[in-house]
């Protein structure tokens, strides 16, 4: 994994980190990943000077644990520098037995390493960062999996927009591809996508003129 290109951060610039927890790997077709992409399409036709990167976490060895750093080969700590490098994290989570991902779930519990910077800062190093949620499935489980994901990313100091997720669910039993068909000409999903990009962005331009400051 290499260390992040990001732009430096000026005053309307963006740098936008997609967290893609399919239990695919790079080179296989996901959904979560298209639908990821969809938002981001719409995010680049509202804010041209914006920068895109996208991880997908089954790439990457990230073990168990909260620490910073649990081995010499554990890729946390690069991933984590990225997060810090972002001004939007999207989480990007397919629905698995009517949750979140493993993947994701790892994710959220390695983010616990934050917390040492806060007790020694007094200041949450995500604060000010604005968070949405892409989530893909072919049973029910959408609006509980954002449920639980955004519990844990508003304590985690986590700026929360109104609609900043995007979600698609097709039938039960369809084969992937019809469900990718489906998914396509779905207008709600594209709806959820143009109004997560457009919020999305606005509270980031809002909390760049405005940050958030802790009182004493």
């Amino acid at each position: 994994m290499k260390k992040t290109k990001f732009q430096n951060t000026k005053k309307e610039t963006f740098n936008v980190l997609i967290l893609n927890a399919s239990l695919k790997h790079t080179g296989k077709l996901s959904n979560t990943e298209e639908l990821s992409r969809l938002v981001a399409k719409y995010m680049k036709e509202l804010q041209k000077d914006i920068h895109f990167e996208f991880v997908r976490l089954s790439d990457l060895y990230i073990p168990p644990g909260v620490k910073y750093s649990e081995d010499k080969n554990d890729k946390w700590p690069l991933l984590s520098e990225k997060i810090i490098a972002s001004e939007i994290i999207i989480f990007a989570t397919p629905i698995w037995w009517g949750s979140r991902s493993s993947l994701m779930q790892r994710i959220i519990e390695r983010m616990d390493s934050f917390d040492e910077q806060y007790k020694e800062k007094g200041r949450s190093v995500l604060l000010n960062k604005i968070a949405g949620v892409v989530i893909t499935g072919s049973e029910d489980g959408a609006q509980a999996t954002l449920g639980s994901i955004l519990s844990v990313l508003t304590f985690m100091n986590f700026t929360i927009p109104p609609e900043c997720c995007t979600y698609w669910v097709g039938e039960v039993g369809k084969p992937p591809g019809t469900n990718r068909r489906d998914r396509l000409k779905n207008k709600a999903s594209q709806v959820m996508a143009r109004k997560m990009a457009h919020n999305i962005l606005y509270f980031a331009k809002l909390l760049k003129k405005h940050p958030l400051r802790l009182s004493k």
